[in-house]
């Protein structure tokens, strides 16, 4: 058993404590079509059906150690299925519902799981071609109870079984979950793979419950927060701050009902926090500054005047180091604007958004003191899959734009000679799953991570400046970071993706997906005729636009890091076509191999 008066040491001694503390409390919530509010289960309803599904799961006999892979959307069932396995000590081995299917099998075929949950029949397909290649995998569970095949399973049914099963065997239940110990592997999580085949990194009880529990340190949290889940719980990001911080914390979640949804759901389910990626962020920029063309005339110029004063009052508070002083006239100003203008914004977030978090990439300077200009702090943060996954964050109270803020309390960083972040503590993983060389190569003897990435620690807050493995090296020497120029060149509003390629070449070719919304909008101001986006790149006007640009933007470079060639692409990269991690990553090694060869350097 476990004490309530006790921090918990594992997941299952985390789950019990909130159920049994906040039995009550809303827990997970979902909107039906055509709804106007979120309906909750709560925590007592969401014990049952753990409990329940764990029951169906050692029915189906399913043990401690084994894995159990899961492929489907963010829904409760989804969160269900994962505490249910923790509580027996099964694996969970989640999957991006974006895969393709060789993607899943492969990681089906590496860590060999018995069942697989699946969230509908597009899911279960894709689990039933695995399944016909790989014999281990001996169950298929589908959400939907409309999925017609005999051969597999439905989650209400499990569930049902399952009851009778804790039934029949009167004290399983209770005997089985205390077992788990903080050193038990929780989940393998699959590395996006931007460099290679994804890993299976290997989380453990302590690994996660240490993160949860750093963070839930930090005083800007409340007992009754509504958690936004958005991102996919397949990333370790939403996994730890989106679903176990909440459970941690007696929250609620509310679950988007699809990535198209959101800026609905954020006013039907008014949260109080909210994770998401820098590129989310972007985009309701782009849509603030984009709504400037629908205004009424006399109108545009206030709108964008309170936009530019937010950015200039929230680089002061965010902490941006080279922010102006807010004089009093602009302080007045901004008390107008904010009736007038930002109240209305923050409504269209729900109304009670405390703060955003972004991770998972760089997040422009200007994005983030916008956020904190309209009265909702950005606060960016960092980490990786490898440490369950937060290393730093800002803080509300304690904040530097352009910094991924201040180092977690249970995590120790310090910078190598080379400039590479290590990082140890007891968030930090036990290894890669079946992969004892790759293991070796992150983890040294000193327990130090090597995060692969480049930064600096600057009173007290971490700076990332770049990623390892990225450095291009030139014909003639020349080492050349290029993340820090691509975040750079990715601020223009003309430019939607951007990377940068010249291993052994003589300068550096950029390769660029334009904005084609603004650039249809620029053509259009200029008189210029296209009939297709492969023409109206191709335009010598267009690619004289795309040259200012970058040269605009190269004033700090060295000569040997300035741009010699521009490529631009009619079309993105993507997932789909494997250029793109399920994280939004670009494939460097990917995109090399194909779009290198038409550099001419």
């Amino acid at each position: 058993m476990f004490d309530p008066n006790k921090s918990p040491a594992t997941l299952p001694e985390m789950i019990k404590r909130s159920f049994a503390s906040h039995a009550a409390r809303p827990c997970f919530g979902t909107i039906a079509a055509g709804a106007e509010s979120y309906q909750y289960a709560p925590y007592a309803e969401i014990e049952k059906r753990v409990r329940d599904l764990a029951g169906g799961l050692l029915f189906l006999g399913i043990r401690r150690g084994d894995r159990v892979a899961l492929l489907a959307e963010n829904c409760p069932e989804w969160a269900i299925c994962d505490l249910a396995c923790q509580m027996i000590g099964a694996i969970t081995v989640p999957l991006f519902s974006t895969l393709p299917v060789e993607q899943v099998e492969y990681i089906i075929e590496d860590s060999a799981p018995r069942l697989i949950f699946v969230s509908d029949a597009a899911q279960c397909d894709k689990a039933k071609q695995v399944q016909a290649k790989n014999e281990r995998l001996e169950i298929i569970v589908a959400f939907d109870k409309t999925v017609s095949d005999e051969k597999v399973l439905s989650l209400a049914d499990l569930e049902i079984s399952g009851e009778a099963h804790l039934e029949e065997n009167s004290g399983l239940y209770e005997s089985t979950w205390p077992a788990a110990v903080a050193d038990d592997v929780a989940t393998l999580i699959y590395t996006s793979g931007t460099t290679g085949r994804p890993k299976g990194v290997q989380l453990t009880h302590r690994n996660l419950i240490s993160n949860v529990e750093a963070v839930s340190k930090i005083p800007v949290f409340d007992n009754d927060e509504v958690f936004l889940s958005f991102l996919p719980l397949a990333h370790i990001y939403e996994r730890s701050m989106g679903f176990y911080l909440p459970i941690w914390l007696g929250g609620a979640i509310a679950y988007c009902e699809s990535l198209f949804t959101v800026d609905k759901n954020l006013r039907e389910a008014k949260p109080t926090i909210m994770l998401a990626v820098p590129r989310f962020y972007d985009m309701v920029t782009s849509k603030l500054f984009g709504k400037v063309k629908s205004l009424p005339e006399d109108k545009r110029e206030k709108f964008m005047e309170a936009l530019a004063l937010a950015i200039k009052t929230g680089a002061a508070k965010g902490g941006r180091p080279d922010a102006e002083k807010i004089g009093l006239a602009d302080k007045a100003k901004h008390l107008i604007f904010d009736r007038m203008v930002y109240q209305k914004i923050r409504q269209n977030f729900g109304g009670r958004i405390k703060f955003f978090v972004a991770g998972g990439a760089p997040l422009p300077p200007d994005t983030a003191a916008l956020f904190w200009g309209i009265g909702i702090p950005l606060l960016e943060g960092y980490g990786l899959t490898e440490t369950s996954p937060l290393i730093s964050v800002n803080r509300p109270n304690n904040s530097e734009i352009g910094s991924v803020g201040p180092v977690l309390e249970n995590v120790e960083v310090k910078i190598a000679e080379d400039g590479e972040v290590l990082a140890r503590g007891g968030s930090i993983f036990t290894g890669y799953w079946n992969n004892a060389k790759e293991t070796y190569k992150a983890l040294d003897q000193e327990g130090w991570f090597h995060t692969g990435d480049l930064g600096k620690l600057d009173n007290g807050f971490l700076k990332i400046t770049g990623r390892k493995k990225d450095i291009i090296v030139l014909a003639n020497g020349k080492n050349v970071a290029p993340a820090p120029i691509e975040f750079n060149f990715s601020q223009s509003r003309y430019i939607s993706q951007i990377i940068l390629l010249g291993d052994n070449m003589k300068g550096v070719g950029a390769f660029i997906v334009p904005d084609y919304e603004v650039l249809h909008d620029w053509a259009k101001e200029n008189n210029l005729a296209y009939e297709n986006d492969g023409q109206l790149i191709h335009l010598p006007e267009v690619q004289k636009l795309y040259r200012e640009e970058l040269d605009s933007r190269s004033g700090a470079l060295a000569d040997f890091e300035k741009i010699k060639q521009i490529v631009l692409l009619e079309y993105p990269f993507t997932v789909e076509n494997d250029e793109m991690t399920p994280t939004l990553k670009l494939k460097r090694h990917i995109i090399s191999k194909r779009y290198k060869q038409m550099l001419r350097l």
